[in-house]
């Protein structure tokens, strides 16, 4: 096994070194450029967020991913099929029972894309249709999000790990070879903040410090045996308990979303047949208890749900997924959905809902104001709240109004987030512009799960209402001035 960090990091250090060794003037004039793009290029404000009601969000998430699992087979509900109509096997998890007595548990959630790229890509952006260009893209997925709100996004992952869901994560480690018996540990830094970039850092080489003994663990047992395949699964649980452990003791305050994906299961599905695959799922059941307990005991809410399942053609026969026979299958469709969380309430969420539903469901358990700006779904109802965010188009008054009262009256310079507000309960919004205060736009609210108001006029450009104010202007003016003199004299500092 290979252990490797690429630290995407490395250029901006040689910039670094280059940049040192610069003139004196060109240093202060560069400087001055960039305090003036500063203080006369408009900046993007975070929400403001307002509570109405009582919110208690958890401090992070871990996104649970056991690739290849089907309800089918753990849900108490459902009986398993072969193809053929025989009756299959269940596992017998009475750990993982235990963790949905006392969680909320959807009971039908089905995946339109029964493969893996398809599955995960459904999975983060809330889009139906993903793939892995599309979660590549700006502002799709749910760690765009994340990011937005502050969060930091780590991932360890056998499986799933596209290039576009690989970028999004601040650190990752993956199997670069999906390979039970002789894994490629590849650990990336991706730099989407300075200010936290000595965390990922240091995250980073907590997971290599796990991954470093990962194939002497595994050379324990047999190739193909089933102690090797729980192994390999076992130990990306244990790598994201050891990971909140240090993240819960060196950084409490650090909010973040962890991405596990367990690829050995959808591996025994293939390969182990149908018994291989229920003992690879028995495998595990002790490690989701662990890891399920530490979040609970660090506030972090634990979303534990499959990226497609896994049908087969008849007892003692291998199994599949994606191909046509496969894939109609309910057993192929169906996913787990179990969530735990503070303000979520346990019991059974019947009904028929989709697996894109679960990216903006993660948003709403984060109480994370965003937008998915693909997604074709719906949050779940999971709460007895929610929460509105109010997109307003420049500084104005805000009125938020129930039954005649004022809850909220303020002069907000940016959107505003309402937290905590009843469901299905009419509520009015009032907002009228400073520039323009005559000009009110009202707007009566009653949803069941959280949603964003627009109150933003699409045909105003907002970059042709800032190019008619006069700080802009001036500041625009000024930035080409010091831009140009700065050229010039470059220009004569490199030919002496």
């Amino acid at each position: 096994m290979k252990n490797e960090i690429k630290n995407t990091d490395i250029k901006n250090l040689k910039l670094y070194n280059r940049c040192k060794h610069l003139h004196p003037t060109v240093a202060v004039l560069l400087l001055c450029c960039f305090v003036l793009l500063i203080f006369f290029v408009p900046s993007c404000n975070a929400d403001t967020v307002v509570e109405i009601g009582d919110v208690n969000t958890p401090q992070s998430a871990v996104i649970f991913i056991i690739d290849g699992l089907s309800s089918c087979y753990v849900y108490p509900e459902y009986t398993p099929h072969a193809i053929d109509g025989s009756v299959l096997d269940k596992a017998k998890t009475p750990n993982i029972k235990e963790i949905f007595n006392n969680s909320c548990r959807v009971l039908d959630i089905k995946a339109p894309q029964t493969f893996t790229e398809g599955g995960h890509s459904v999975l983060v952006t809330g889009y139906s249709k993903a793939d892995s260009e599309i979660a590549g893209a700006h502002r799709t997925t749910i760690y765009d999000v994340a990011h937005e709100n502050g969060y930091l996004t780590f991932a360890i992952m056998q499986k799933g790990d596209s290039t576009s869901i690989c970028k999004k994560q601040n650190v990752i480690i993956h199997d670069t070879e999906n390979s039970v018996n002789e894994p490629e540990m590849v650990t990336s830094v991706n730099d989407f903040s300075k200010i936290s970039k000595h965390i990922s850092l240091d995250v980073a080489d907590i997971l290599q410090e796990q991954s470093v003994p990962l194939q002497e663990y595994l050379n324990q047992y047999p190739e193909g045996s089933q102690e090797r395949y729980d192994a390999y699964n076992n130990w990306a649980i244990k790598t994201g308990y050891a990971l909140i452990e240090f993240m819960s003791k060196e950084y409490p305050e650090q909010k973040y979303l962890l991405t596990i994906n367990v690829g050995a299961i959808d591996s025994a599905g293939h390969y182990k047949k149908d018994s291989g695959y229920i003992a690879s799922i028995e495998g595990i059941d002790n490690a989701t208890a662990d890891l399920y307990k530490k979040c609970i005991e660090n506030n972090i809410a634990f979303l534990l749900t499959a990226d497609h399942g896994m049908a087969f053609p008849s007892v003692n026969s291998r199994g599949g997924h994606q191909s046509d026979k496969y894939s109609v299958m309910t057993e192929s469709q169906k996913v787990p959905l179990i969530i735990s969380a503070t303000d979520v309430d346990t019991g059974i969420i019947k009904g028929e809902f989709g697996q894109e539903d679960i990216a903006p469901t993660i948003l709403e358990i984060l109480n994370m104001p965003g937008e998915l700006r693909v997604a074709d779904s719906k949050a779940i109802t999971v709460k007895d709240y929610v929460n509105i965010r109010v997109n307003v188009p420049e500084e104005g008054e805000i009125l938020l109004i129930k039954d005649e009262n004022v809850l909220y009256k303020n002069i907000i310079q940016d959107n505003v987030s309402f937290m905590g507000l009843e469901a299905n309960t009419d509520y009015t919004l009032k907002y009228s512009s400073l520039s323009k205060p005559e000009d009110v736009i009202e707007k009566l609210i009653n949803d069941e799960t959280s949603t964003i108001v627009n109150l933003i006029n699409t045909e105003q450009s907002t970059s042709n209402k800032s190019y008619q104010n006069p700080r802009y202007i001036t500041g625009g003016v000024l930035i080409i001035g010091v831009n140009l003199a700065g050229l010039a004299l470059i220009r004569k500092v490199l030919k002496e």
